[in-house]
Protein backbone atom coordinates (compact mmCIF):
# COMPACT_ATOMS: atom_id res chain seq x y z
CA UNK A 1 0.00 0.00 0.00
CA UNK A 2 1.41 3.29 -1.04
CA UNK A 3 0.85 6.16 1.62
CA UNK A 4 -0.03 9.65 0.22
CA UNK A 5 2.23 12.44 1.78
CA UNK A 6 0.58 15.45 3.02
CA UNK A 7 1.90 19.39 2.39
CA UNK A 8 1.03 20.25 5.46
CA UNK A 9 2.84 23.98 4.83
CA UNK A 10 0.35 23.97 1.96
CA UNK A 11 -2.65 22.72 3.67
CA UNK A 12 -1.47 25.47 6.29
CA UNK A 13 -1.15 28.18 3.38
CA UNK A 14 -4.90 27.45 1.73
CA UNK A 15 -6.30 27.40 5.00
CA UNK A 16 -4.74 30.63 5.85
CA UNK A 17 -6.01 32.30 2.28
CA UNK A 18 -9.61 30.72 3.16
CA UNK A 19 -9.72 32.47 6.50
CA UNK A 20 -8.37 35.73 5.28
CA UNK A 21 -11.12 36.19 2.66
CA UNK A 22 -13.34 35.35 4.76
CA UNK A 23 -12.82 37.70 7.49
CA UNK A 24 -12.34 40.82 4.74
CA UNK A 25 -15.88 40.22 3.56
CA UNK A 26 -17.21 39.75 6.71
CA UNK A 27 -15.87 42.36 9.33
CA UNK A 28 -16.67 41.48 12.71
CA UNK A 29 -16.86 37.99 12.23
CA UNK A 30 -16.30 35.74 15.65
CA UNK A 31 -13.51 33.27 15.76
CA UNK A 32 -16.39 31.00 16.18
CA UNK A 33 -18.67 31.83 13.34
CA UNK A 34 -15.54 31.75 11.82
CA UNK A 35 -15.01 28.03 11.65
CA UNK A 36 -18.65 27.45 11.38
CA UNK A 37 -18.33 29.08 8.14
CA UNK A 38 -14.92 27.93 6.93
CA UNK A 39 -15.18 24.18 8.21
CA UNK A 40 -12.38 24.68 9.79
CA UNK A 41 -11.55 23.37 12.93
CA UNK A 42 -11.22 25.65 15.84
CA UNK A 43 -7.57 24.48 16.95
CA UNK A 44 -6.52 25.07 13.36
CA UNK A 45 -8.32 28.51 13.38
CA UNK A 46 -6.67 29.87 16.60
CA UNK A 47 -2.94 28.89 15.46
CA UNK A 48 -3.60 30.76 12.16
CA UNK A 49 -5.40 33.66 13.47
CA UNK A 50 -2.58 34.42 16.18
CA UNK A 51 -0.29 33.63 13.46
CA UNK A 52 -2.28 36.74 11.50
CA UNK A 53 -2.50 38.90 14.30
CA UNK A 54 1.35 38.39 15.20
CA UNK A 55 2.50 39.72 11.52
CA UNK A 56 0.08 42.34 11.73
CA UNK A 57 -2.96 41.27 9.13
CA UNK A 58 -5.27 40.37 11.61
CA UNK A 59 -6.64 42.82 14.86
CA UNK A 60 -9.03 41.25 17.57
CA UNK A 61 -11.67 43.52 18.89
CA UNK A 62 -13.39 42.63 22.11
CA UNK A 63 -17.06 43.94 22.65
CA UNK A 64 -17.25 46.54 25.97
CA UNK A 65 -18.07 44.73 28.82
CA UNK A 66 -22.20 44.35 29.35
CA UNK A 67 -22.76 43.26 33.00
CA UNK A 68 -24.26 39.74 31.67
CA UNK A 69 -22.40 36.19 32.14
CA UNK A 70 -20.81 34.75 29.55
CA UNK A 71 -17.40 35.98 27.99
CA UNK A 72 -17.06 39.01 25.82
CA UNK A 73 -17.42 38.55 22.09
CA UNK A 74 -14.13 39.07 19.84
CA UNK A 75 -14.33 40.64 16.43
CA UNK A 76 -11.71 40.05 13.72
CA UNK A 77 -10.76 42.16 11.70
CA UNK A 78 -8.18 42.93 8.56
CA UNK A 79 -6.12 45.27 10.15
CA UNK A 80 -5.72 48.07 6.92
CA UNK A 81 -2.63 49.38 8.42
CA UNK A 82 -0.66 46.33 7.58
CA UNK A 83 0.73 47.57 4.31
CA UNK A 84 -0.01 48.52 0.64
CA UNK A 85 -0.84 46.25 -2.32
CA UNK A 86 -0.45 47.79 -6.00
CA UNK A 87 -2.11 46.43 -8.93
CA UNK A 88 -0.52 47.56 -12.81
CA UNK A 89 -2.88 47.62 -16.08
CA UNK A 90 -0.72 47.49 -18.88
CA UNK A 91 -1.90 48.75 -22.29
CA UNK A 92 0.17 49.98 -24.89
CA UNK A 93 -0.64 53.59 -24.81
CA UNK A 94 -1.47 54.06 -21.30
CA UNK A 95 -0.22 52.62 -17.84
CA UNK A 96 -2.78 52.47 -14.43
CA UNK A 97 -1.18 51.90 -11.02
CA UNK A 98 -4.43 51.19 -8.45
CA UNK A 99 -2.91 51.34 -5.12
CA UNK A 100 -5.10 49.21 -2.19
CA UNK A 101 -4.89 48.44 0.97
CA UNK A 102 -4.08 44.70 2.17
CA UNK A 103 -7.75 44.35 2.22
CA UNK A 104 -8.38 44.94 -1.16
CA UNK A 105 -9.96 48.71 -0.82
CA UNK A 106 -8.44 50.78 -3.49
CA UNK A 107 -7.04 54.19 -2.05
CA UNK A 108 -5.00 56.24 -5.07
CA UNK A 109 -5.15 55.73 -8.64
CA UNK A 110 -2.57 56.55 -11.24
CA UNK A 111 -2.25 56.67 -14.79
CA UNK A 112 0.49 57.44 -16.86
CA UNK A 113 1.96 57.24 -20.59
CA UNK A 114 2.31 53.68 -21.49
CA UNK A 115 5.19 52.45 -23.87
CA UNK A 116 5.70 49.49 -26.08
CA UNK A 117 9.40 49.74 -25.34
CA UNK A 118 9.51 47.09 -22.65
CA UNK A 119 11.92 49.16 -20.01
CA UNK A 120 10.55 52.08 -20.73
CA UNK A 121 6.90 50.91 -19.98
CA UNK A 122 8.85 49.11 -16.75
CA UNK A 123 10.02 52.48 -15.47
CA UNK A 124 6.33 54.27 -16.41
CA UNK A 125 5.17 51.94 -13.87
CA UNK A 126 7.50 51.86 -11.47
CA UNK A 127 7.03 56.42 -11.76
CA UNK A 128 3.57 54.81 -10.87
CA UNK A 129 3.66 52.89 -8.29
CA UNK A 130 6.13 55.59 -6.90
CA UNK A 131 3.06 58.38 -7.29
CA UNK A 132 0.73 56.14 -5.98
CA UNK A 133 2.32 55.82 -2.56
CA UNK A 134 3.35 59.48 -2.45
CA UNK A 135 -0.47 60.42 -3.04
CA UNK A 136 -0.93 58.34 0.62
CA UNK A 137 2.09 59.77 2.17
CA UNK A 138 2.95 56.01 2.40
CA UNK A 139 6.69 55.01 2.16
CA UNK A 140 7.96 52.89 -0.19
CA UNK A 141 8.69 49.89 2.41
CA UNK A 142 4.61 49.99 3.19
CA UNK A 143 4.72 47.89 -0.28
CA UNK A 144 3.77 44.34 0.33
CA UNK A 145 3.63 43.53 -3.49
CA UNK A 146 2.61 43.75 -6.74
CA UNK A 147 0.51 42.11 -9.69
CA UNK A 148 0.64 43.14 -13.06
CA UNK A 149 -1.93 42.87 -15.71
CA UNK A 150 -1.32 42.66 -19.18
CA UNK A 151 -3.17 41.94 -22.75
CA UNK A 152 -1.08 38.45 -23.86
CA UNK A 153 0.07 34.99 -23.36
CA UNK A 154 1.65 34.72 -19.91
CA UNK A 155 3.18 31.16 -18.98
CA UNK A 156 3.14 29.45 -15.50
CA UNK A 157 6.43 31.36 -14.81
CA UNK A 158 5.19 34.41 -15.19
CA UNK A 159 6.77 35.34 -18.41
CA UNK A 160 5.08 36.90 -21.36
CA UNK A 161 5.22 34.61 -24.10
CA UNK A 162 3.69 36.76 -26.63
CA UNK A 163 1.51 39.81 -26.10
CA UNK A 164 0.95 41.12 -29.65
CA UNK A 165 -1.26 44.52 -29.07
CA UNK A 166 2.20 45.54 -27.35
CA UNK A 167 4.80 43.84 -29.67
CA UNK A 168 6.41 41.35 -26.90
CA UNK A 169 8.03 38.05 -26.65
CA UNK A 170 9.68 35.53 -24.65
CA UNK A 171 9.84 38.92 -22.08
CA UNK A 172 10.21 38.81 -18.00
CA UNK A 173 8.60 42.26 -17.57
CA UNK A 174 8.04 41.44 -13.69
CA UNK A 175 12.04 41.31 -13.21
CA UNK A 176 12.54 44.82 -14.91
CA UNK A 177 10.28 45.83 -12.94
CA UNK A 178 11.09 44.49 -9.72
CA UNK A 179 14.65 46.10 -10.17
CA UNK A 180 12.96 49.45 -9.46
CA UNK A 181 10.80 48.55 -6.60
CA UNK A 182 12.38 45.35 -4.69
CA UNK A 183 9.15 44.04 -3.42
CA UNK A 184 7.52 40.63 -4.47
CA UNK A 185 5.26 41.03 -8.06
CA UNK A 186 3.06 38.56 -10.14
CA UNK A 187 1.85 39.06 -13.36
CA UNK A 188 -1.08 37.34 -15.21
CA UNK A 189 -2.81 38.13 -18.64
CA UNK A 190 -5.13 41.01 -17.61
CA UNK A 191 -8.73 39.40 -18.12
CA UNK A 192 -7.40 36.08 -16.11
CA UNK A 193 -6.14 38.27 -13.23
CA UNK A 194 -9.61 40.61 -13.77
CA UNK A 195 -11.54 36.96 -13.24
CA UNK A 196 -9.85 36.38 -10.15
CA UNK A 197 -10.60 40.57 -8.61
CA UNK A 198 -14.36 39.65 -9.91
CA UNK A 199 -14.49 36.79 -7.86
CA UNK A 200 -12.68 38.56 -4.61
CA UNK A 201 -14.25 42.40 -5.15
CA UNK A 202 -16.76 42.45 -7.99
CA UNK A 203 -20.28 41.03 -8.40
CA UNK A 204 -18.93 36.78 -8.62
CA UNK A 205 -18.15 36.48 -5.06
CA UNK A 206 -20.78 34.11 -4.46
CA UNK A 207 -20.10 31.79 -7.31
CA UNK A 208 -16.64 29.99 -8.37
CA UNK A 209 -17.94 28.93 -11.75
CA UNK A 210 -18.05 31.58 -14.11
CA UNK A 211 -15.85 33.01 -17.83
CA UNK A 212 -14.84 36.52 -17.72
CA UNK A 213 -14.56 38.16 -20.86
CA UNK A 214 -12.98 41.49 -21.23
CA UNK A 215 -12.07 43.95 -24.14
CA UNK A 216 -9.99 46.75 -24.77
CA UNK A 217 -7.24 46.61 -27.27
CA UNK A 218 -7.87 42.55 -27.73
CA UNK A 219 -10.63 40.27 -26.12
CA UNK A 220 -9.76 38.18 -23.64
CA UNK A 221 -10.88 35.60 -21.50
CA UNK A 222 -10.83 33.79 -17.76
CA UNK A 223 -12.10 30.63 -17.17
CA UNK A 224 -13.02 30.86 -13.40
CA UNK A 225 -13.66 26.64 -12.88
CA UNK A 226 -13.70 25.21 -9.22
CA UNK A 227 -12.76 28.43 -7.20
CA UNK A 228 -9.92 28.83 -9.41
CA UNK A 229 -8.59 30.17 -12.86
CA UNK A 230 -8.09 27.89 -15.19
CA UNK A 231 -4.52 28.07 -17.14
CA UNK A 232 -4.20 24.93 -18.81
CA UNK A 233 -0.86 23.15 -18.63
CA UNK A 234 1.58 26.08 -20.08
CA UNK A 235 -0.69 28.33 -18.45
CA UNK A 236 -1.78 30.08 -21.96
CA UNK A 237 -6.15 28.63 -21.08
CA UNK A 238 -8.62 30.99 -22.54
CA UNK A 239 -7.50 32.98 -25.27
CA UNK A 240 -11.43 33.61 -26.33
CA UNK A 241 -11.09 36.69 -28.47
CA UNK A 242 -8.74 34.31 -30.99
CA UNK A 243 -11.92 32.02 -31.50
CA UNK A 244 -12.49 31.91 -35.32
CA UNK A 245 -16.11 34.01 -36.16
CA UNK A 246 -15.03 34.06 -40.17
CA UNK A 247 -12.64 31.97 -41.80
CA UNK A 248 -10.43 33.90 -43.81
CA UNK A 249 -11.65 37.05 -42.34
CA UNK A 250 -10.64 40.41 -41.03
CA UNK A 251 -6.71 40.46 -40.01
CA UNK A 252 -6.28 39.95 -36.09
CA UNK A 253 -3.56 41.31 -34.08
CA UNK A 254 -2.12 38.00 -33.41
CA UNK A 255 -1.29 37.47 -37.21
CA UNK A 256 -4.59 35.16 -38.14
CA UNK A 257 -7.67 35.88 -39.78
CA UNK A 258 -11.02 36.05 -38.37
CA UNK A 259 -10.91 36.04 -34.67
CA UNK A 260 -13.74 37.37 -32.56
CA UNK A 261 -11.28 39.97 -31.21
CA UNK A 262 -10.76 41.45 -34.98
CA UNK A 263 -15.09 41.98 -34.68
CA UNK A 264 -15.80 43.31 -31.47
CA UNK A 265 -12.74 44.52 -29.14
CA UNK A 266 -12.88 48.48 -29.05
CA UNK A 267 -9.75 48.79 -31.53
CA UNK A 268 -11.58 46.56 -34.14
CA UNK A 269 -15.10 48.61 -33.71
CA UNK A 270 -13.75 52.08 -33.89
CA UNK A 271 -11.13 51.37 -37.42
CA UNK A 272 -14.59 49.67 -38.84
CA UNK A 273 -15.86 52.76 -37.79
CA UNK A 274 -12.79 54.94 -39.36
CA UNK A 275 -12.82 52.97 -42.36
CA UNK A 276 -16.75 54.45 -42.74
CA UNK A 277 -15.12 57.92 -42.48
CA UNK A 278 -16.59 57.92 -38.86
CA UNK A 279 -14.80 59.91 -36.54
CA UNK A 280 -15.08 58.08 -33.09
CA UNK A 281 -11.61 57.94 -31.43
CA UNK A 282 -12.82 56.09 -28.45
CA UNK A 283 -15.77 54.82 -26.54
CA UNK A 284 -17.25 57.80 -25.11
CA UNK A 285 -17.53 58.62 -28.70
CA UNK A 286 -19.05 55.60 -29.83
CA UNK A 287 -21.48 55.77 -27.19
CA UNK A 288 -22.44 59.11 -28.41
CA UNK A 289 -23.41 58.35 -31.92
CA UNK A 290 -25.06 55.11 -30.75
CA UNK A 291 -27.29 57.45 -28.71
CA UNK A 292 -27.45 60.09 -31.57
CA UNK A 293 -28.79 57.48 -33.62
CA UNK A 294 -26.12 57.77 -36.21
CA UNK A 295 -26.39 54.54 -38.54
CA UNK A 296 -23.22 54.14 -39.23
CA UNK A 297 -22.53 53.85 -35.49
CA UNK A 298 -25.55 51.45 -35.40
CA UNK A 299 -24.39 49.01 -38.10
CA UNK A 300 -21.36 48.37 -36.67
CA UNK A 301 -22.33 47.61 -33.44
CA UNK A 302 -24.97 45.24 -34.65
CA UNK A 303 -22.34 43.47 -37.00
CA UNK A 304 -20.13 43.50 -33.24
CA UNK A 305 -22.94 42.61 -31.31
CA UNK A 306 -23.49 39.50 -33.81
CA UNK A 307 -19.94 38.25 -33.75
CA UNK A 308 -20.64 38.78 -29.66
CA UNK A 309 -23.83 36.60 -28.97
CA UNK A 310 -21.92 33.72 -31.41
CA UNK A 311 -18.93 33.84 -29.37
CA UNK A 312 -20.98 33.65 -26.44
CA UNK A 313 -22.53 30.50 -27.50
CA UNK A 314 -19.69 28.83 -28.50
CA UNK A 315 -18.28 29.43 -25.12
CA UNK A 316 -21.49 28.11 -23.47
CA UNK A 317 -22.19 24.96 -25.38
CA UNK A 318 -18.55 23.89 -24.94
CA UNK A 319 -18.19 25.27 -21.35
CA UNK A 320 -21.37 25.31 -19.46
CA UNK A 321 -21.01 28.22 -17.39
CA UNK A 322 -23.21 29.46 -14.47
CA UNK A 323 -22.37 32.87 -15.07
CA UNK A 324 -20.48 35.04 -18.01
CA UNK A 325 -19.46 38.81 -17.08
CA UNK A 326 -18.54 41.21 -18.88
CA UNK A 327 -15.74 43.85 -18.49
CA UNK A 328 -13.85 46.44 -19.83
CA UNK A 329 -14.91 48.08 -22.72
CA UNK A 330 -17.53 45.42 -23.27
CA UNK A 331 -19.36 46.47 -20.07
CA UNK A 332 -19.31 50.06 -21.27
CA UNK A 333 -21.02 49.28 -24.63
CA UNK A 334 -23.34 46.15 -23.26
CA UNK A 335 -26.33 48.14 -23.73
CA UNK A 336 -24.84 48.75 -27.65
CA UNK A 337 -24.12 45.43 -28.16
CA UNK A 338 -26.70 43.48 -26.00
CA UNK A 339 -29.59 43.51 -28.50
CA UNK A 340 -28.06 41.83 -31.62
CA UNK A 341 -25.88 39.48 -29.07
CA UNK A 342 -28.66 38.08 -27.19
CA UNK A 343 -30.56 37.41 -30.86
CA UNK A 344 -27.25 35.97 -32.05
CA UNK A 345 -26.78 34.15 -28.40
CA UNK A 346 -30.25 32.44 -28.43
CA UNK A 347 -29.79 31.78 -31.95
CA UNK A 348 -27.00 29.42 -31.78
CA UNK A 349 -26.57 28.09 -28.03
CA UNK A 350 -28.05 25.18 -26.96
CA UNK A 351 -31.05 25.72 -24.95
CA UNK A 352 -31.09 23.11 -22.69
CA UNK A 353 -27.66 25.05 -21.28
CA UNK A 354 -28.11 28.34 -22.49
CA UNK A 355 -31.37 28.23 -19.75
CA UNK A 356 -29.37 28.05 -16.50
CA UNK A 357 -26.68 30.85 -17.79
CA UNK A 358 -26.86 34.07 -16.37
CA UNK A 359 -25.03 36.86 -18.25
CA UNK A 360 -24.21 39.91 -16.52
CA UNK A 361 -22.13 43.52 -16.94
CA UNK A 362 -19.26 43.43 -14.50
CA UNK A 363 -19.57 46.04 -11.94
CA UNK A 364 -15.48 46.76 -11.70
CA UNK A 365 -15.90 48.19 -15.22
CA UNK A 366 -12.50 49.91 -16.57
CA UNK A 367 -11.32 48.92 -12.87
CA UNK A 368 -10.59 45.62 -13.55
CA UNK A 369 -6.99 44.93 -15.44
CA UNK A 370 -5.44 47.16 -12.34
CA UNK A 371 -7.97 45.69 -9.44
CA UNK A 372 -6.86 42.21 -11.16
CA UNK A 373 -3.39 43.67 -10.28
CA UNK A 374 -4.16 43.97 -6.35
CA UNK A 375 -5.48 40.50 -6.71
CA UNK A 376 -2.68 38.69 -7.71
CA UNK A 377 -0.44 40.64 -5.41
CA UNK A 378 -2.78 39.71 -2.44
CA UNK A 379 -2.43 36.06 -3.92
CA UNK A 380 1.92 36.47 -4.07
CA UNK A 381 1.33 37.68 -0.44
CA UNK A 382 -0.95 35.37 1.15
CA UNK A 383 1.21 32.35 -0.74
CA UNK A 384 4.36 34.07 0.49
CA UNK A 385 4.15 36.77 3.51
CA UNK A 386 6.90 37.66 4.92
CA UNK A 387 8.03 36.31 8.43
CA UNK A 388 6.88 39.33 10.23
CA UNK A 389 4.91 42.37 8.79
CA UNK A 390 4.57 45.88 10.86
CA UNK A 391 6.08 47.43 8.02
CA UNK A 392 3.52 49.37 6.96
CA UNK A 393 3.42 50.67 10.13
CA UNK A 394 6.92 51.86 10.31
CA UNK A 395 6.83 53.61 7.02
CA UNK A 396 4.17 55.89 7.00
CA UNK A 397 1.19 53.78 6.11
CA UNK A 398 -0.93 54.73 8.87
CA UNK A 399 -1.19 58.34 7.15
CA UNK A 400 -4.08 56.83 4.83
CA UNK A 401 -6.89 59.42 4.55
Amino acid sequence: MTRTRVNSALIRRINTGRLFHIIRQNPGISQQRLSIQSGIDPATISIIITNLEATGIVRRTTDAPTGRAGRPTVALNIDARAGFLAGIGIEPDAIRVTLATIDGMACADITVAGSTEPEAAALAAHEGVVAALRSVKARRGALLGVGIALPGLVSLEGRVVFAPNLGWRDLDIAAMLARHLKCPIRLENDVKAAAIAEHLFGASRDITDFVYIMGRSGIGGGLYMMGEVYRGPHGLAGEIGHMKMVPGGRACGCGARGCLEAYVSERAILAELAAKGHQARDVAGILRGFEQGDAIVRAVLGEAGYYLGLGLANLINIVSPRRIVLGGSLARLAPCLLPAAMESLHANALAAIMRDVELVVSVLGDDAAPMGGVALALHQFLDDPPIKLGRGRDHGALAIG
